[in-house]
């Protein structure tokens, strides 16, 4: 079944410039950085996993509004890859962060995920991370001062992301309820990606924090305990709206947060791509997610 209420999914090509990324870039924090910087880390493979998994079943799909959700997912995805790989190099660059190995890592673990499950998996693995994007996208987009405390124009590259998988949030999620909708293979697979998103993002934060020689930093641990237990409530404010995909009615756009988007739509255009560079990108994207 798809969307109840369907969205026009825009291909925004973005282009933004990463010099001068201060080293603890929200709030001068190391620890909430870090986490983000770890997500970030996990972004461009996982999001070529993401693509894979749904263009799989593409054929499959006799719905022409999916169909076109479909391409727009894909192109998105694509984009938001080779964005968050510019800003893990600039960490790379800029900080000597030691990324290198964790990003070998992330490409490593997804191709043998690609070996080891069925395509069927992959796509149930896909929805539920689609999910956990959604509902983080959703806290960004609801707590604003999470992103006024991003520091530079990383502020506007997150705010993008956000938006964006807002938009598609219901794409991978009606192609597997299109092709399989099995609902014990939705749930199992919700709960390994719950399980593989905190290992994989924690374990990487920890040895960030201990390659800066910040894990002794107690007041910069306060302020991470604060940020995913308090305010915003990184962690805590998404458990209800998580554990709505348990059900077995669930559907994305039961919570239609398209209001949250609305007003940022014009502030992203100052960092599209004029049409002959995005045109270069949409190639380059296609290339790297094939």
């Amino acid at each position: 079944m798809t969307s109840k209420t369907p969205l026009r999914i825009r291909v925004r090509r973005m282009d933004y410039d990463m010099s001068g990324l201060r080293r603890y870039w929200y709030k001068d924090n190391a620890w909430i950085t870090h986490f983000l910087n770890a997500l970030s880390t996990t972004f461009p493979d996982g999001e070529r996993f993401f693509i894979h998994s749904v263009r799989h079943f593409e054929s499959q799909i006799q719905d022409p509004l999916l169909r076109e959700q479909i391409r727009a997912f894909i192109g998105q995805e694509a984009n938001h890859g080779k964005e968050h790989e510019a800003f893990n190099q600039a960490l790379i660059d800029q900080h000597g962060l030691p990324l290198e190995n964790k990003l070998k890592f992330m490409k490593g673990a997804l191709a043998w995920a690609k070996k080891k499950w069925s395509p069927r998996e992959q796509l149930a693995m896909t929805a539920g991370f689609e999910h956990f994007t959604a509902i983080l996208a959703n806290l960004l987009l609801e707590r604003e001062e999470v992103i006024a405390d991003i520091a530079g124009v990383y502020s506007d590259m997150f705010l993008w992301h956000a938006v964006e998988e807002t938009e598609h949030k219901a794409v991978a999620f009606d192609v597997y309820q299109a092709v399989d909708g099995d609902y014990w293979l939705r749930v199992r697979s919700m709960a390994l990606a719950t399980f593989f998103f905190l290992l994989v993002t924690l374990r990487m934060q920890h040895s960030l924090l201990k390659h800066d020689g910040k894990l002794g930093d107690w007041r910069a641990a306060l302020g991470f305990a604060k940020f995913m237990l308090v305010k915003p409530g990184f962690l805590t404010r998404i458990i209800p709206q998580y554990l709505d995909y348990y059900r077995p009615d669930f559907h994305p756009w039961q919570h239609d947060n398209r209001h949250l988007i609305a007003g940022h739509v014009r502030t992203l255009a100052s960092h599209e791509l004029r049409p002959a560079e995005a045109a270069a990108a949409t190639a380059a994207g296609a290339a790297a997610a094939a």
